[in-house]
């Protein structure tokens, strides 16, 4: 994790463009950040920004934020020369797995669940309650029988069996759904290189 001012004097650019670029990032493309009391971001992921920045930023200023030298004389960034090193793929590479890690570990624990495997269970559901649920006018007549033979205490009690019969359906349909979950998602598994 990084403060904007490292990233600004490594580019060579100013603090105020790294900084709405990664507040841009931190709320579009769910950049890791850190923030202080007052919700202001104050470290931040360098090597998924440095990912993000490549991907959605323009190109032709990515490039240049690369090629040119940090204006200040005298001092060296600690991050070295802006250019793509070894050292920086590797540290890259480093950040990569630990965030892979961490995945790896919230999704053990139970944590996470991709947002469109979510969606589609989701519907999925919603179509089997909304099913059981048209079914019910079926169930009149066995309704009409129970207020018929014993009023409205008969009503109740064919109600509250239909109610625990339907629990029962989609409880047992969501307990489905979970159980052809996948175990692991390749999306966050490392690559063999």
């Amino acid at each position: 994790m990084v403060a904007p001012a490292h990233v600004a004097e490594r580019d060579g650019v100013t603090k105020q463009a790294i900084t709405k670029l990664v507040r841009d990032l931190a709320q579009k493309s769910e950049l890791p950040v850190e923030r202080d009391g007052r919700g202001r971001i104050v470290r931040f992921s360098l090597a998924h920004f440095d990912h993000l920045r490549e991907r959605y930023a323009s190109s032709e200023k990515v490039t240049a934020a690369r090629a040119s030298p940090p204006a200040v004389s005298g001092s060296k960034s600690q991050y070295g020369p802006a250019e793509n090193s070894r050292d920086e793929a590797l540290r890259q590479e480093a950040w990569l797995k630990v965030g892979r890690e961490r995945l790896r570990q919230q999704e053990d624990a139970g944590n996470l669940v991709r947002a469109d495997m979510l969606a589609q269970a989701h519907a999925r559901a919603g179509r089997e309650i909304q099913s059981l649920i048209a079914r019910l006018p079926n169930s009149a007549d066995d309704l009409a029988v129970a207020v018929s033979k014993e009023g409205a205490h008969g009503l109740r009690v064919a109600l509250r069996e239909k109610a625990f019969e339907i629990n029962s359906k989609i409880a047992e349909l969501l307990a489905n759904l979970a159980v052809q979950a996948r175990e692991s998602d390749p999306a966050i598994e490392e690559t063999e290189a």
